[in-house]
């Protein structure tokens, strides 16, 4: 039972798509504050961490969040960090960006929490009435 709690749980937080935030607007406010690399030290790598601020800022769909998780990993690689440092903070992001938790650094922490889908416009039935 423990096994399967522990898989649910693993499951719900990697992929974290159930209540994806939607942009909004793809413009970042002048006022936008970083943290830099939230719960980890900055290093090297902290303007890699700005700029995946940035996007997590604005928000958007599970792809975007996955493909802004891959251009951190990359940026940290870049500046000469191994593999190691690059998955940690990877792996962080992934397991702690979900949508669904009330974080400062959730993805989409630029909207509103919680975020509620705009009312759908009423139509007229296919017959008309």
């Amino acid at each position: 039972m423990f096994r399967y709690c522990l898989s649910l749980l693993l499951i719900c937080l990697l992929t974290g798509g159930i209540y994806s935030q939607v942009k909004q607007d793809s413009a970042v406010p002048t006022d936008f504050k970083s943290d830099g690399c939230s719960l980890f030290p900055d290093g090297n790598y902290r303007e890699c961490c700005v700029e995946h601020d940035k996007a997590y800022f604005i928000g958007g769909s599970l792809k975007e969040r996955r493909t802004a998780d891959k251009k951190l990993y990359r940026c940290v690689r870049s500046k000469g960090n191994g593999k190691f440092l690059a998955s940690m903070i990877f792996v962080g992001v992934r397991i702690g960006g979900v949508s669904f938790l009330p974080t400062p650094f959730r993805w989409g922490f630029g909207n509103k929490y919680p975020h509620k889908e705009p009312p759908k416009p009423k139509t007229k039935s296919a017959t008309g009435r």
